[in-house]
């Protein structure tokens, strides 16, 4: 028990070694994180020789994918910020005893990439924990493929062109390692096009993100 009570201490002090190690990021510093996302999907249907392109109101799926971001202090509060990522989806279905014979398994992905720059107004709690928010503009790109057999239906690229805001925390590990995340939502214009045939629309949605920053 002695032994353990020592371990949990030194575990302790190495904690708070590491806690009075963290500073605050001032003027000049660079902050590059990785992160995981998860975001909103603006897609668009197949023309299908119908003449006519419409926005993919069948899709409810939310997109996984990652995320890096750099960001720049131009001040000690505020900071220029350049993100870059890509989305993805998948789905699975085979078929069960009330189906046809020879009825082939059908498989649903959604793809997309997307990039934001935008600015950032820090608000720093202490040497540990800092909170942000601020705008961007954010353009996305997204298509789904669906395959079944032989069979294979793909559609066209959607482009969203959008105000996005965010607000966010930064939470220092020690000096150079910390957790960044943040939750945005946006406001946009999507469009797509397919054998002449035009669609756009206003869209808006949520996207946040979330996983481990480097200060340098």
């Amino acid at each position: 028990m002695k032994t353990m009570k020592i371990a949990v201490c030194g575990i302790l002090l190495v904690a708070l070694a590491g806690v009075a190690a963290a500073a605050t990021p001032e003027k000049g510093t660079n902050l590059l994180a990785f992160q995981f996302s998860e975001g909103s999907v603006d897609l668009v249907d197949v023309e299908g020789g119908t003449g006519y392109l419409t926005s993919a109101n069948f899709v409810t799926h939310p997109e996984l994918g990652g995320l890096v971001q750099w960001s720049y202090f131009l001040t000690d509060e505020y900071a220029v910020s350049v993100s870059g990522g890509i989305g993805y989806f998948s789905e699975s279905d085979k078929p069960g005893t009330n189906a046809l014979p020879g009825d082939p398994d059908r498989k649903y992905t959604q793809t997309s990439w997307q990039a934001r720059l935008g600015g950032d107004r820090y608000a720093h709690i202490n040497d540990r924990f800092s909170v942000f928010a601020g705008p961007g503009i954010q353009v996305w790109s997204g298509k789904w493929k669906y395959e079944a057999g032989t069979t294979t239906q793909e559609s066209q690229n959607a482009l969203r062109i959008a105000l996005q805001g965010r607000f966010g925390v930064h939470v220092r590990w020690n000096e150079s390692v910390g957790m960044f995340a943040h939750l945005g939502h946006y406001l946009g214009r999507v469009s797509a096009e397919e054998n002449g045939a035009k669609t756009s629309w206003w869209a808006s949605g949520r996207d946040g993100a979330g996983g481990v920053a480097v200060s340098f």
